[in-house]
């Protein structure tokens, strides 16, 4: 109940079952709001399908989430001696390893974005998110789908919502933090005077190497559209990990977005003699940059430091434009510690519908947790530099 009024969860096929203003009156601020997911949902990755649930109190709209449906491969995230026997399984029994699922969130976000009405009690707010996972619950039983979960809930979301999922059967694990660099620095040279001696000559070096790159940032990728799609799958195929269908990005992608963000989509281009050898592809809202996806073209990435030139090109951008923090995505972890990142914890919390196969996702689910195959992050071991619950927006 709230307000007086029982809590009523609604399926809605597409976002546009509510209207632009409803939904983003409960994410206010944030750069990933209805024109984003319309987008996605126009562009979604082969294999999902894009949905969304609502809950309503009253005639009153409470609190909205993103829906995501698709089969899950349980050996994505498994290490260690079980890997092979599961693999084995696969290519025999697919069935018994690809699992439907229908999770909160979007492959194409970072974070799982739980809408509510602002001004909510708290109590309000974890009776309206039971709700919605009871709603999810409902229409995964109604299309006999066996796995629920939560993609990429925020470390500050899991400080109040990790109970009512264990009330309702879900085992949480940590998946790839988020890295993201705060940013209160008047110009360039403060930025630079934040690092380490080593990291700092390092960086100017490979700026004064990288002279005949040039930038631009634009808002639209009308007549671009297919360089900047080769560009990504460039640098994918360059990749040294693989997370599998939630790695894919249609190259509609790219047009979606910037066509139905328009306002808050920017995409910067890196140029050597009129030539696109980089883009970087971001979101603004008025408290931080996310960066969403970037492509580079090699060998002329590594001829020219892309990476390092073009991550200075936006902490140039923040900085000129005010933004106080950018949010830098789930890789590389071990460079961006060194140019001053911190990392928030993300979780991913999951349920098998049947209580007698449950127990066992409670077993193994440890096993599975994306944070403990990522190279970077092993590496770090102890010193990754991860942040308190609500530190960064």
């Amino acid at each position: 109940m709230i307000d007086g009024q029982p809590i009523a969860v609604r399926h809605l096929t597409s976002i546009t079952g509510l209207p632009r203003e409803d939904w983003d009156h409960l994410f206010p601020g944030r750069a990933e709001g209805w024109d984003y997911f319309r987008a996605c949902e126009q562009a979604a990755p082969e294999g999902f399908e894009a949905s969304a649930l609502a809950a309503y109190a009253g005639a009153a709209l409470v609190a909205a989430v993103p829906l995501f449906r698709t089969d899950y491969r349980l050996d994505l995230s498994l290490e260690g001696p079980l890997k092979p026997a599961v693999e084995w399984i696969h290519r025999n029994a697919p069935k018994l390893v690809a699992v439907p699922v229908l999770g909160m969130g979007s492959p194409l976000t970072e974070e799982c974005p739980i809408g509510f009405r602002p001004g909510l009690k708290e109590h309000d707010r974890i009776a309206a998110f039971e709700a919605l996972l009871h709603g999810m619950n409902d229409h995964a039983a109604e299309n006999k789908i066996p796995l629920l979960a939560l993609k990429d809930l925020r470390d500050r979301d899991a400080t109040w919502a990790a109970q009512p999922l264990k009330r309702q059967g879900f085992t949480g694990v940590a998946t790839l933090p988020l890295a993201t660099l705060r940013l209160p620095f008047k110009s360039e040279d403060e930025y630079l005077a934040s690092l380490s001696s080593s990291m700092r000559s390092d960086l100017r070096k490979k700026m004064r190497r990288a002279s005949k790159v040039k930038f631009e940032f634009r808002h639209s990728i009308a007549d671009i559209e297919d360089e900047i799609a080769a560009l990504f799958e460039e640098t994918r195929a360059n990749s040294k990990v693989d997370y599998g269908s939630f790695d894919e990005v249609p190259a509609t992608y790219f047009r979606e977005v910037m066509r139905n963000c328009d306002g808050t989509a920017e995409v910067m281009l890196a140029r050597v003699d009129g030539e696109i050898v980089s883009f970087n592809i971001s979101l603004a809202d008025p408290n931080r940059l996310l960066a969403k996806y970037i492509g580079m073209r090699y060998p002329a990435a590594r001829e020219h430091n892309l990476y390092f030139v073009n991550w200075m090109a936006m902490v140039r951008h923040c900085i000129e434009r005010g933004i106080p923090w950018m949010q830098i995505g789930q890789t590389s972890y071990r460079q961006k510690a060194r140019l001053g990142c911190k990392l928030k914890r993300s979780w991913i919390y999951f349920k098998h519908r049947n209580p007698l196969i449950n127990p066992l996702f409670k077993v193994f689910g440890p096993m599975m947790a994306f944070d403990k195959m990522d190279p970077d992050l092993q590496a770090l071991g102890e010193d990754a530099p991860y942040i308190e619950p609500g530190a960064a927006p």
